[in-house]
């Protein structure tokens, strides 16, 4: 009786100071949830202040796009039209010998100066004449504004995602703590000794799980790019000068920004973009990479990498990045006319045009898809084919001349790249004006045969009748208002559709674009004018001009020349 009553006794006693564990593991996960629960709330604050800040910025650049915008484009149709048009009018005046009108016009060109600061010192120098910079203009009005608010959007909104993760982390661990608490409460009343210390136990071991992991999530630090010195006012200099086409003062911009934080991703791709601009390919391809390592994972930042890579001659190098920038973005032509490109120059011949019949045959079937919805066709795939077309006519260009980039030297199989872009060439423009068009691949093969064009000058008498042309030539000098398109054509049944492109310094001119049925004989000779001589004061630009002309859609012929300076 007495050893009984002793064995009860010394259990009470257990129990109350077990109680009295569980009270004070109480009370300091009560204290540590209260902390938590501080934290919370702050990193919850800080979620909504960024959320708020990104919301300002975007509204900010927003709005300063659309202003910055409509000012740009009043300032250059508006005032500067009219003063192009007035000097226009006073330079035809004067060559026809009405001086009075001459002056008239002139001081009405004049007035128009006081319209826009854009006609104004530092964007426009009267007495060059060649137009005001329409890039500063732009630079100063908005783009930089507009640059600066979105660095800070995505700053902020990168700030925002941090804390809203530590947040809702939080969540979790106070979670945790209350199951803890719920344990420690629950082992008070179980009489077991052993199931009384397995909830006891679980209980301490969840909040220390908690614990830990609640200090991990507050000691790691939130980045936030609005803080690392100037780095985004400096990239967003960067960005003016470059749009300039300033980039070596570009550069020097990137490089403050970069030094501000190294890892600046943006400043890295671009001052990039800007060594490339100016040749220096091998700094470009370190800044490229340095982008891509500080997390850059654009497939245009991949793609450009390649780039470089395909200008150097490592061709290898440069479809293994065209193959990372299609596994981010497989939608985008030109990365695949890109990748067929560097595989046939790495000796990769049959793969090469087989990926370039893949891109040709995603063209066709993302512009019937579109027709079909009866949407609009997405412009970069009018982008991707001129660019596909583009890099092949750059490379017959360096295997002609055994000079240019990437080096001639690096091509292993100049002959058969040649071959095999000469008609890639052509089925690439040919599936471009076909899709257009028509919203189909061309429909047969070409049976029409265009001699190859000679350009020449006509020569009028004083009535106004053609006396003469030149000589063919692939170069005139600077002041023509007129050229004329000379060739032969066999196999042109009459009602053909037939277009004529031009193309100045690689840049078409859509104003000069012809599209209509065929008139003529099937076979003969034939002229295609292209003229200023309606005008007394318009001559052809110097450059380098190529014409081309289409069959049903299908490149028959091409030509170019020069206009010397």
């Amino acid at each position: 009786m007495t050893q009984n009553t002793k064995q009860t006794t010394s259990g009470f006693f257990e129990k109350i100071e077990f109680n009295k564990v569980i009270a004070v593991l109480i009370a300091v996960v009560t204290l540590i949830t209260a902390i938590v629960a501080y934290v919370q709330s702050d990193a919850g604050g800080r979620d909504d202040q960024a959320n708020r800040d990104g919301m300002r910025y975007m509204l900010e650049a927003f709005g300063s796009q659309v202003s910055g915008d409509a000012r740009v484009n009043f300032d250059y149709n508006v005032p500067y039209q009219a003063y192009y048009e007035y000097n226009l009018l006073a330079s035809s005046a004067s060559n026809r010998g009405d001086d009075l009108a001459s002056e008239n016009y002139a001081q009405l060109a004049a007035e128009m100066l006081q319209l826009s600061p854009m006609l104004n010192t530092p964007y426009y120098d009267e007495s060059v004449d060649d137009g005001p910079d329409v890039a500063m203009y732009e630079a100063d009005v908005y783009l930089v504004k507009i640059t600066t608010l979105l660095e800070k959007f995505t700053a902020a909104s990168a700030v925002k995602d941090a804390w809203d993760f530590k947040a809702n982390t939080y969540i979790v661990h106070l979670t945790l703590l209350a199951v803890s608490l719920f344990l420690f409460g629950l082992s008070t009343a179980i009489a077991n000794d052993k199931t009384r210390w397995i909830f006891a136990g679980g209980g301490v071991l969840i909040t220390l799980v908690a614990v830990i992991w609640a200090v991990a999530v507050y000691a790691k630090p939130v980045f936030d790019l609005r803080l690392q010195g100037n780095a985004i006012d400096q990239y967003a200099a960067g960005v003016g000068l470059a749009h300039q086409e300033k980039y070596e003062e570009a550069i020097a911009a990137f490089d403050n920004a970069i030094a501000d934080y190294p890892k600046y991703a943006n400043a890295l791709a671009d001052r990039a973009s800007a060594q490339s601009t100016l040749g220096n390919y091998e700094l470009a391809i370190a800044d490229y990479e340095s982008a891509i390592a500080a997390g850059d994972s654009n497939a245009n930042t991949a793609g450009m990498l390649a780039y470089q890579y395909h200008l150097i001659g490592n061709f290898e190098k440069a479809a293994e990045m065209d193959r990372k920038a299609l596994s981010i973005s497989p939608d985008e032509l030109w990365l695949q006319f890109d990748l067929g490109l560097n595989l046939m120059l790495n000796n990769q011949l049959d793969e090469g045009l087989a990926t370039y019949q893949n891109g040709i045959d995603m063209a066709v079937s993302k512009v019937t898809e579109a027709k079909a919805a009866g949407s609009e066709v997405p412009s970069y795939l009018w982008y991707g084919l001129n660019d596909g077309a583009d890099m092949l006519d750059n490379i017959l260009t360096t295997i002609e001349n055994e000079d240019g980039m990437p080096p001639f030297e690096s091509i292993i199989n100049p002959d058969e790249v040649y071959a095999a872009g000469y008609t890639l060439l052509a089925q690439l423009k040919s599936t471009a004006a076909a899709l257009e068009y028509t919203g189909a691949a061309p429909a047969s093969q070409l049976t029409a045969t265009i001699s190859p064009f000679s350009i020449v000058v006509p020569f009028y008498d004083e009535e106004g009748e053609l006396v003469e042309y030149s000589e063919p030539s692939d170069s005139f000098e600077y002041g023509i208002d007129e050229f004329t398109v000379l060739f032969d054509y066999e196999n042109m049944p009459v009602g053909k559709d037939m277009l004529f492109k031009l193309y100045i310094n690689g840049v078409e001119d859509p104003s000069w674009r012809i599209l209509q049925a065929w008139e003529l004989d099937a076979q003969g000779s034939a002229e295609i004018p292209v003229s200023y001589a309606y005008s007394d004061t318009f001559v052809f630009e110097p450059g380098e001009y190529i014409v081309e002309m289409y069959v049903d859609y299908q490149l028959a012929q091409r030509g170019w020349f020069y206009i010397e300076e």
